[in-house]
Parts: C-alpha cells; structure tokens; sequence
C-alpha cells in the first residue's frame, strides 16, 4: 500500500503538468482553425464569453462572496483584461495568420523568462545568478528561432511579421503576469480570472463595434467547436489543472513544466493536423528555451 501511494505521489504532478499543457497546447492548433474564418478580435470576443459563461458556472461551488473586491483594484482588474485578454490574445491570433504553429509556441515558451526579468526590475522580485543565466541561454534559443540561424536577418530586422506579433503578445503577458502577481496577494486565482475574462470582454465588445459580425454566422463546424474547446477547455479545465499542479508541486515548478511541454506539445500537434515539419532549427530552439527555463524557474536553493 505505502508503494502504491508513493507511486501515486510520484505520477500525480507528472500527469496534471501534462494534462495541462496539452490542454493549452491544443489552443494553439483550435486558433489555427478560428482565425481563418474570424478576425483576432472576434475570435477572442467568443473565446472569452465561453469562459466567462464557464467561470460563472463554477460560482456554485466558489460563491458569490469570493468576486468582492476593493474599489482600488478595480482599475488594476479592468488593465488585467486588457493586456491578459486583449492585447495577448488578439497578438496571438493574428500571429497566426503568419507564421508556423510551433513558432508561436516556442516563442511563448519565453514568457516566463521575460516575465522574470521584469518582475525584478518593476517589483524588485530577486532574481540569481542562475536565473539570469537561464534567460540569456533562454533569448539565445528565441533569437536563434527568429532569424532561422542567420544573424544577418535580426541585425536588417528581417524577421516574420507572425513572429513579431507573437513577440507583441508575450510581452503583453508580460503586464499581465505582473498585474497578478501584485493582486494574488489579495484575492484568489477564481476570482482574479473571473474578473480578467468580465473586463475583458468589455474591451473586446467596445472594439468589436466595426467588426463584421456577418462572419460569425457563416462559422464552420470546425471553427465552432475550436472556439467551445478554446472557451472550456483551455481557459476553463486548463485553468483547474494548473492550480492543482501549482498545489502538487508548486508555483516554480508548476510553470517551469508547463511551459516547457506546451512547445513539444504543439510541435506534436501541429505536425498531426497540419503536417507542419519539425525542423532542426526548431528543436535546438525549443531544447535552448527549455534549458533556459529550467535556470530561470529555479527557487533560490536553502542552505
């Protein structure tokens, strides 16, 4: 029995972090499908409305207490929806349109890197020795993935406007990571999300006035089902196993996993529906990242 449970313990954050991943990884193939038929706009518009129905849900077993907030965050949760809901999202969609799958995905898999150095220079988060070394094996992977191997395209900035726009997301979460950071320490991740998915839904209805909403009529079956999948699957069941890999294992290792299996696990995806090639480039690029990661994610070690 005791085997059983050390077994269990062991496999437990394993398949969460995998499962979660996968989940997240998945929207990255559903966006493929959406934005052919949708602008980034309305694709997120309808994402997020999904989610919201989803989150409101869920109050079931939150309650209704867990949304009261302090009149001073409201503003900071309105800029949640903005940057975490609008701005990434709407760079990600569009990117896209551009650019190869498994780019975007590599590219994000720098999220948490950039995320890091930021947090030290705006809310003095410390950072090691080890982390700064991790980002720059980390930027070494993403320069390499951008200019395909050839420094001669950054220095005449010759790089693909997907990838560029993917850039302008990550760097949107990046505000948005940062924003979290500072109300977690007031409120659960319930209601944080809930908040990010109701204003940002009001962003995207004030933008979504010129939009052609025709389109949404005429919306294959494929892109209605990539948007239920992208609304409950990646930003309702991939929220859940996130916080419980967080719980399992906690919040550095959590992420550190996560984000260094989505990558692999577009790349899988994307070769699976769209027969997108795996480059060598691309896999030194994703094993550069992933390396970075790891050195980035690091806890300070107790002595």
């Amino acid at each position: 029995m005791y085997q059983v449970i050390m077994l269990r313990d062991r496999l437990l954050p394993i398949l969460l972090t995998a499962l979660t991943s996968l989940l997240f990884a998945g929207s990255f193939i559903a966006g493929k499908f959406t934005t052919v038929e949708l602008s980034p706009i309305l694709t997120t518009l309808l994402r997020y409305l999904i989610a919201l129905v989803f989150l409101s849900s869920l109050l079931i077993h939150y309650k209704k207490s867990s949304l009261l907030v302090q009149k001073k965050d409201v503003f900071l949760l309105a800029l949640l929806g903005l940057f975490g809901v609008v701005g990434y999202h709407f760079f990600f969609f569009l990117s896209l349109r551009y650019t190869a799958i498994a780019n975007t995905a590599i590219i994000n898999a720098f999220n948490p890197v950039i995320t890091g150095i930021a947090a030290a220079l705006f809310i003095r988060e410390r950072l090691t020795l080890q982390n700064y070394f991790g980002g720059a094996i980390a930027l070494v992977g993403v320069l390499a993935l951008l200019s395909k191997g050839d420094i001669g395209n950054l220095i005449g900035l010759q790089i693909n406007r997907g990838d560029g726009l993917m850039l302008c997301a990550v760097l949107s979460w990046v505000v948005y990571s940062l924003l979290i950071k500072v109300l977690s320490q007031r409120y659960s991740g319930f209601t944080v999300s809930f908040y990010a998915a109701g204003f940002g839904l009001i962003w995207l209805l004030l933008l979504s006035l010129r939009e052609d909403w025709a389109t949404v009529a005429r919306l294959s079956p494929a892109a209605i089902a990539s948007l239920g999948y992208m609304g409950v699957g990646a930003s309702g069941l991939g929220y859940f196993l996130y916080n419980l890999s967080v719980k399992a294992i906690g919040p550095t290792r959590a992420s550190s996993s996560v984000y260094s299996l989505v990558p692999i696990f577009v790349t899988l995806l994307a070769f699976a529906f769209f027969r997108q090639p795996m480059t060598v480039l691309m896999l030194f690029s994703m094993s550069l990242i992933i390396l970075g990661l790891h050195f980035t994610l690091k806890s300070r070690s107790r002595g």
